[in-house]
């Protein structure tokens, strides 16, 4: 059993890694927001999923919380692949590039009437602006992300003072075990020739 794991060929290309970080930003991003929403409320948490004002709410801190998550993983992912970038300029570019297609799917929100266009330019320059750092432990990035998902969550701030740990901690954890799967399922290095090439072709 073991020497057939080992043997498993490891995903080489940028379709299936953009998939699987969409996939577990999502999930995060979801688990904390909807997840904390229902412990919240309670045995009211059935009345206040039905109300039309609160489903706008929660549906506009869903995309919000995906962004941040999305935006992290994009960060531990090129500290992944930067050893084995030639060009890391390219692989920035092409993670920026997967990072604005996957919000561009999100609905129009009133108060945003530039989608998510300044979140995708904050991404382009986290990522350069990195690109000479030493690469961060994995819960340091994603805490940055923990802390917008609850900055967004649709319950007053009134009623979830001193829960911000608690959630920065549960969005690092997942996101944290998504990575390791990442670690178990990619080929590090050919990913950053694919990304790498598929961004200059683009240009």
């Amino acid at each position: 059993m073991m020497r057939l794991l080992r043997e498993t060929p490891r995903d080489r290309d940028r379709a299936a890694l953009d998939r699987f970080v969409e996939a577990q930003s999502a999930y995060v991003a979801q688990r904390m927001t909807i997840g904390y929403c229902e412990i919240k409320a309670g045995p009211l948490r059935h009345s206040l999923f039905r109300e039309a004002g609160f489903q706008v709410l929660l549906e506009r801190s869903r995309w919000e919380a995906f962004a941040a998550v999305r935006a992290d993983m994009a960060v531990a992912i090129r500290d992944r692949l930067r050893p084995h970038a030639g060009d890391p300029a390219a692989i920035e570019t092409a993670l920026v590039e997967d990072f604005a297609a996957a919000l561009a799917a999100a609905p129009h929100f009133t108060d945003r009437p530039d989608g998510f266009a300044a979140e995708v330019a904050a991404l382009a320059a986290r990522l350069a602006l990195g690109r000479a750092a030493d690469p961060q432990p994995p819960a340091r990035i994603f805490a940055q992300g923990g802390g917008r998902v609850f900055d967004c969550l649709p319950i007053h701030p009134s009623l979830r003072d001193h829960e911000r740990e608690m959630i920065v901690n549960g969005v690092c954890f997942h996101a944290v075990g998504a990575l390791a799967r990442a670690d178990l399922r990619f080929d590090w290095p050919a990913l950053a020739a694919d990304l790498a090439a598929g961004a200059r072709v683009a240009a």
